[in-house]
């Protein structure tokens, strides 16, 4: 029976090998071409950095805004530490861990505008011989989970580095000739219950007189502090290494902190294959210090649900997130995640439209192109957004075989996309040598970094681009013919806001997809109070999607599973913290009945938009586009909860443009009514009326007669890990499998079981 075992062991591993592919290779490795991307350099140079070689650099991590501005003092969110860098005295770095939320107005009974985690400096940490505030950024992981920050006295050899990585579950400080200087807000009531004089040990328990006490660990030799006032004073300049935590409520969580605290970590190699139905992304941590003892490290909500508890195992060891509910330490060099039930990729609904529908729609689709359309592209939003919606016509004319205006529709179409490749746009896209990436050239002069919605100084690109992308894929996929004409640009595209590979070194390794936070973040070369942020959750899988249908339409079986893997990814981040269930248990009660965030920061989520307070923008611009893959993001349980608690109360009073949203989204549980509504309501700018019907005639008939929807089947891949007595198993064997299967692709051996 082993034997037997064995041999199918090896038979899954051969033939999944054969299978498996790894996303993570290079689209190209060359360097933008100059007739395509004329070079230039950005106006906004980074500042405070000092990296060991010159390197594409990343504009949207948490760490932007230490290389931003005059001090670079806007906080570091690595979650849940909130890391501050202190421009007056006394000029180190202050730590905060409140684990407390503010809330704003209340809305109604059930319903806050927003939550906010309150930033207060609990434990600062400095040195005696830092006059000034002096720091600069000298090392950088490729994904974006890791950025190093050396502080240091001019003139001086004192200096203190930390490593902040996502997710850390300390703060780690490497001392070089610099004496230790601890301070708070707060008053310190003891240390390791003295409460004066000099302390010498290497763990100290710091008790505040704000209910929290800090862990202070030396994993050298010991020190010595002293009590100076409301400070904690090194007696000497110490060469070690110092670590901070909170300690914990529960006295084995807390044993766990002393037992692993001798290993950290420094930065992540990220690693992703995908089968044909599944997916798995690794989360290889660089680590110092006791490589004997294995790594404690926080997790997010949505990490628990698909982690391996093979390779790894859940402490007892918590934290509350600033934004994204309650982090959990996990013991695991190694993280394997695994998205069991990956999309399949369609350009149409995976459905035909019902057959009652068919005459209208095929008259709509030869009114809506006969309509003379101008692709002249003004901006890369809505220009985009014109762009997807008239491909999505070209799709619709061949569906239909309706000749004649699916070939003028792809004349348009292609004239379009001639006007991009050549530059005859006057916000031609540059490539910027300064930060690695494709910027529009409206934005780059004196006084104009709003322009173009801030796409020159790398905000939005993932929205922006999305919509390109599918647009492209779809001229793909319904002439091949034309692929070689526009591969670069559209690929150019892509490098620029998702190059999976180091090995790309003319672009940074996925600029906006965070895959510790399992989604994007916006904001780019701005500096912000509360860290990124991410508005429009749609127009990030409308990006991921576009990925995979470009792989899919270019016969790229790389690109397509790294769409479908981000897509998937994003999927259950977006589930889990955006599009909110009443069963939600990751946000705050309080703010759940919201259903959607509206902008989500990582310091904060506040129920609104950029561009106004209407509930309708606020809920519509998580719904646009709607494609095929919009039924899988919001499924029919969301719907009806959103429907019920908010929509279907404002709808009648909406702005115009926007109830073609709302409607579509309500097509979803209601097909019936919503395309009797869609027949005749405005449109947003970025829908036709033709793909409005095409797309309420493919939901399913669920709610044609009573309006109410059918029981939905649970999407086991969201199901928690925790394994039960019947199911470990089975686990276990799928996970070793997983594991094996990984390392083999890797050419390494497997990680240690622990």
């Amino acid at each position: 029976m082993v034997m037997n075992l064995l041999r199918s062991l090896v038979l899954i591993i051969v033939l999944c090998k054969a299978v498996c592919i790894d996303v993570l290779v290079p689209l190209s490795t060359n360097v933008p071409d100059r007739t395509l991307y004329p070079h230039v350099i950005h106006p906004r140079q980074p500042k405070r950095l000092n990296l060991p070689i010159l390197s594409p650099l990343h504009t949207n991590k948490f760490y932007s805004n230490a290389i931003l501005g005059d001090y670079g003092n806007n906080p570091l969110l690595t979650h849940p530490y909130v890391i501050s860098m202190s421009k007056d005295s006394p000029h180190g770095v202050s730590i905060s861990l409140t684990e407390e939320w503010s809330y704003g107005p209340q809305i109604d009974s059930t319903r806050v505008k927003y939550f906010i985690n309150r930033i207060v400096k609990n434990i600062q940490m400095s040195a005696l011989e830092f006059l000034s505030q002096q720091f600069e950024v000298n090392n950088v992981d490729e994904p974006g989970f890791a950025c190093t920050i050396k502080m240091f006295q001019l003139n001086s050899s004192a200096s203190i580095t930390l490593p902040l990585v996502r997710g850390m579950a300390y703060v780690t400080f490497e001392f070089v000739s610099a004496t230790p200087r601890i301070s708070t807000i707060h008053y310190i009531l003891s240390v390791n219950g003295r409460t004066s004089g000099h302390i010498t040990g290497k763990r100290f328990e710091i008790v505040l007189n704000n209910n929290q006490t800090w862990l202070l660990y030396s994993l050298g030799s010991e020190i010595t502090l002293e009590f100076s006032g409301n400070q904690l004073l090194g007696t000497e300049p110490v060469t070690n290494v110092l670590r901070l935590a909170k300690k914990q409520t529960e006295s084995s969580a807390n044993a766990v902190l002393d037992a692993q605290v001798g290993v950290y970590p420094i930065a992540c190699q990220l690693q992703a294959h995908v089968t044909e139905s599944q997916g798995s992304y690794m989360f290889k941590w660089r680590l110092k210090g006791n490589l004997s003892r294995t790594l404690l490290h926080f997790t997010f909500p949505h990490h628990r649900q698909i982690i391996s508890l093979v390779d790894g195992q859940i402490t007892n060891v918590q934290a509350m997130s600033a934004s994204k509910g309650l982090m959990i330490g996990y013991l695991g060099n190694i993280w394997t995640l695994t998205e069991s039930s990956l999309s399949t990729m369609h350009f149409l609904a995976p459905r035909s439209p019902a057959i009652q529908y068919r005459d209208l729609i095929v008259a709509q689709l030869k009114k809506d192109l006969e309509v003379r359309v101008d692709l002249t592209v003004s901006d890369y939003y809505f220009t985009g957004k014109e762009f997807h919606k008239y491909a999505l016509l070209c799709l619709l004319a061949e569906y239909y075989r309706e000749i004649a205006e699916f070939n003028r529709c792809m004349r348009t179409l292609k004239d379009g996309f001639e006007v991009l490749i050549t530059r005859k746009n006057a916000n031609a896209l540059r490539y910027d040598t300064t930060w690695f990436g494709l910027v529009s050239s409206a934005g780059l002069g004196q006084n104009q970094e709003l322009n173009d919605f801030g796409n020159s100084y790398y905000n939005d690109h993932h929205y922006h681009w999305g919509y390109f992308i599918q647009a492209g894929a779809i001229i793909a996929h319904l002439d091949p013919n034309y692929v070689p004409k526009i591969r670069d640009w559209v690929e150019g595209l892509i490098r620029d806001a998702s190059n999976p590979s180091p090995l790309d070194t003319s672009f940074p390794q996925f600029r906006y997809f965070d895959w510790f936070s399992g989604h994007s973040w916006s904001q780019g070369l701005f500096e912000s109070a509360d860290g990124k942020d991410q508005e429009s959750t749609s127009e990030e899988i409308n990006f991921h999607y576009g990925i995979a249908l470009w792989g899919l339409a270019t016969k790229s079986s790389n690109i397509e599973g790294l769409g479908r893997l981000m897509l998937g990814t994003a999927k259950r981040s977006t589930q889990t913290y955006f599009l909110m269930n009443n069963d939600n248990t990751a946000m705050p009660k309080e703010f759940i009945a919201n259903k959607v965030t509206g902008i989500f920061f990582e310091n904060k989520a506040e129920y609104t938009t950029w561009f106004g307070t209407n509930p309708e923008y606020i809920h519509g611009i998580q719904m646009i586009p709607c494609t095929p893959i919009t039924e899988e993001i919001r499924l029919a349980k969301f719907v009806e909860e959103e429907w019920m608690t908010i929509l279907s109360k404002i709808v009648h009073n909406a702005v115009p443009e926007w109830k073609s949203l709302l409607y579509m989204n309500y097509a979803i549980i209601n097909r019936h009514e919503a395309f009797a509504q869609l027949t005749n309501v405005p449109l947003d700018n970025g829908v036709s009326r033709t793909w409005a019907l095409y797309w309420a005639a493919t939901r399913p008939s669920t709610n044609d007669s009573n309006g109410t929807v059918s029981t939905t089947k649970p999407d086991l891949s969201t199901v928690s890990t925790t394994n039960t007595a019947s199911g470990y198993t089975s686990t276990m064997i799928a996970s070793v499998l997983i594991q094996l299967l990984l390392a083999i692709i890797a050419s390494k051996p497997p990680a240690m079981l622990i």
